[in-house]
């Protein structure tokens, strides 16, 4: 047990993790407004997003086995926006997609 968590109940330990989990899970709220207003995720790393999904649902595990409801909450609602961005990205950047061919025309 370090000093910190000596002095803090473990209510304000829980409010400090969900507070932590919203804002990193609220991160991507414009990344994936962007792609899917945009119809494009062509600048998107498709290996970035399928490692995160990999950890994150690794996190979600974790939070699920150790009871932390800030742990599960965050990483169940980050989940589903990244899995959004993946979606995303096999649907708008695949070869054929309207968007694809608009882009190559244009180019």
């Amino acid at each position: 047990m370090s000093a910190y968590t000596g002095v803090m109940t473990s209510e304000t330990i829980e409010i400090i993790g969900l507070i932590a989990g919203a804002l990193t899970t609220l991160a991507y709220v414009p990344q994936v407004l962007k792609i899917w207003r945009s119809r494009s995720a062509r600048d998107i790393s498709l290996g970035m997003f399928l490692l995160m999904n990999c950890g994150i649902a690794l996190w979600l595990i974790y939070g699920l086995l150790i009871g932390s409801p800030g742990l599960i909450a965050a990483n169940v609602v980050t989940l589903g926006l990244t899995a959004a961005v993946l979606v995303a990205k096999l649907k708008f950047d695949r070869p054929g997609s309207p968007r694809q061919a608009a882009d190559t025309v244009n180019s």
